[in-house]
Formats: structure tokens, sequence, C-alpha cells
């Protein structure tokens, strides 16, 4: 059988649903990715990749779209950016406003002809050509927030989009949940399974097989945050950095750092490294909030200082203070006892180790690619 997956054109969204491809391929099934932006880095997981937007990724084309409709820029300022249904619907709003990508998820579909399309959450293009084509959509969740709840809202949400097309929502509607459920509670008509972390592959820094003679802290702002609004959140980490008898360790990928203040001794940027990887070897971790940051730190089982800005990442950093395994606190306001905490709280790493318990007992994806596959058969 054919499955194409559709994902939104990022990383967040694309790399969660790579255990599941690699699941359907070993099951003896074809795998598309229909996807853009940093995302097509999919390619090296060994999948096929049509590119839906050359040249484009999610911050260029939210700053192209607020650049052309100034009158979106305005009413995203009043937006309540605590609530992730709040930005999330704005979010998808937005693709009415790129019709070419939207466009290229129905066209590579058709070109396919897929038997089922998986697509990434809130992806309209992914559900919009599987309405289309009249073949089951199975939306794959990357976070903590329950967002099949939304998913039937996307046609109201992007209306112009599906009557364009002449499409309707697919008659089969599947959701796959990678939410622990001690978080975030259970989502009944959902498909839960195993959150697998898949970060990219690289070449092992010889520095990370060679044991630290301190605790390792490792810091990230994702793939997504630093384009938005700058690495301005971390120049408290590193300043308390300097005063903690801990080795950090700055994973920030490709993007330019000469804006950071000057490092202590114990501190340095590692470029791109894979996080589960790191992660493996490190007694705690600060970032973002984002989805995929947070679920790798769940899944390795260590505690977490959680600085998001909002919406889905707010209620994430949320759900996880609450559950006790990570604090939650504004990058301004992020202290010394906080990090101390990260380090020291046998409480965190207790409730962080039962977590990662909880997310291994959960199905793994290749139970989730039958499913898919009992799906386009019934």
């Amino acid at each position: 059988m054919r499955i194409l997956i559709a994902a939104t054109p990022g990383i967040g969204h694309a790399f969660p649903t790579v255990p599941l491809a690699w699941a359907l391929r070993l099951a003896g099934h074809e795998v598309l990715y229909a996807t853009g932006g940093d995302a097509v880095a999919v390619r090296n997981s060994g999948h096929q990749v049509e590119d839906v937007c050359p040249g484009k990724t999610v911050v260029s084309m939210v700053q192209e779209t607020f650049t052309k409709y100034p009158e979106l820029a305005a009413r995203y300022a009043e937006v309540d950016h605590s609530s992730f249904e709040a930005t999330q619907r704005f979010y998808a709003v937005l693709m009415n406003h790129q019709p070419d990508v939207v466009d290229r998820y129905v066209q590579v579909a058709q070109e396919w002809k897929p038997d089922a399309i998986v697509f990434s959450s809130l992806n309209v293009g992914g559900l919009l050509a599987a309405g289309k084509l009249g073949v089951p959509a199975i939306e794959h969740g990357y976070g903590l927030v329950h967002t099949g709840a939304f998913t039937r809202e996307l046609r109201e949400w992007n209306a112009e989009c599906f009557e364009r097309h002449g499409a309707e929502l697919p008659e089969v509607l599947h959701t796959i949940d990678v939410t622990p459920p001690s978080l975030t509670g259970n989502s009944p008509s959902a498909w839960p399974v195993r959150y697998i972390p898949y970060n990219g592959g690289g070449v092992v820094p010889e520095w990370l097989n060679v044991p630290a003679e301190r605790p390792r802290i490792a810091v990230t702002l994702g793939t997504t945050a630093p384009g938005f609004g700058g690495l301005g959140p971390l120049d408290k980490v590193i300043e308390l950095a300097g005063d903690t008898d801990a080795e950090f360790i700055l994973a920030l990928g490709d993007i330019d750092t000469s804006t950071l203040p000057t490092l202590p001794d114990n501190a340095r940027v590692a470029g791109w490294v894979p996080l589960n990887l790191l992660l493996k070897s490190s007694a705690g971790l600060i970032h973002h909030g984002g989805s995929g940051t947070t679920l790798a730190a769940l899944e390795a089982g260590i505690p977490q200082i959680l600085m998001p800005d909002e919406g889905e990442r707010a209620e994430s950093a949320a759900a996880v203070a609450s559950r006790g395994a990570g604090l939650h606190v504004r990058h301004d306001e992020i202290s010394k006892e906080s990090v101390d905490a990260l380090l020291g709280d046998t409480k965190l790493r207790t409730t962080a180790e039962e977590i990662r318990e909880e997310i291994h007992s959960l199905p793994l994806p290749a139970a989730i690619a039958r499913q898919v596959v009992e799906t386009i058969k019934n």
C-alpha cells in the first residue's frame, strides 16, 4: 500500500512521524513525504520527499504573509498568546494566504495516488488532499496538546481552501497521540503510541563519548524559535552557567551565535547534535518548551526547565510542571535556584523517570502501522 505523509514544513512536525514511516516501510509498504523548509531533512531518514514550498520555511512564510497582509499582523498582536487554541487557529488560517503551498500538497497526492494520508497536526494541505481523494486521513500528533480536538474545525477555519478544491473532510479520520496520558489525560478516540525520538543522524562528536567530569546540562531553543525571537532567551542562562558546577552544552544548530554573551569556561556551543543522543549523557535540559524537545526530555527520563513564549509551548510547560517533571519559568526569571533544582531535586528526577517508564509502556509504531493498514482495508 501507499501512504503519503503530509507534514507541515518544520522539523518539529515532520520528525515525530519518522518512526511510523519506518514501521510502514518495514511492513512492506511505500511511503512518500510531502513537506518543505527544514523538514526536508527527513530525507536523511531514508525516505523520499516532495518539496511543497521550495526556498521557503515556516518562518519566512509567516513573515511574507504579515508583510503582504499587515491587517493580519495587527490581528495576531491581539491574539491570546497564552492559549494554544487561539494561536494555532491563527496559524491554521494563515494557510489560506499560502494557496500555492496548500495546492502543492493536493497536487502531490493526486499524482502519487496514496491509499491513505498521514498528516501532521493541523496541516491543512494533508487533510484537504485526503478529502479531495476520498482516502483515510490519520492525524499524527507531535506534542503534549491533543490537537485532534481541533481537526474537524480546520474545514471551517480554512473554508476558502476546501471550497476552491470542491472538497470536504474525509469520511475516515483518526488521530495518533504521542502524549503520555499522565500529563494531559487520555484521548479516548485516539491511537496512543510510544514516542521514539528521531532527531536526525550525524557523526558523534568526540567530546560526547568522553565521560563528563561534572553534571552536564543541555540547552536548546529548537529549530524554529530563534527565527522569530532570536537568542536573547539564553542571556540569563549563560549568566547563571558561570556560577554553576556543571557543564553547559548549547545545542543551537547552524544558526548565527555571534549575538550570544561571552560564554564562561564551563559552557560551549555545540552546533548540531542529535538531541536524544545528547540527553543520554545529560543530567537536565533547559529549553524553549517546544514539543519535540519536551518529549525528548521526558523519554530520556531527565528533569527540565521550560521557558516558553506562548500558546502550545506554554501549555506544554504547564503540563510538565504540574506533573512534577520540570519547572516552568520565564526566560528572564530563571534563577540559580531553578538550575540547582534541575540538578539536585530528587522529586523532579523521580517523576521524570516515572514518565519515561510510562512512555515505554505505550504501543510501538509497528502496532500503529498495522492499524493504518487495517483502516485502509476497511
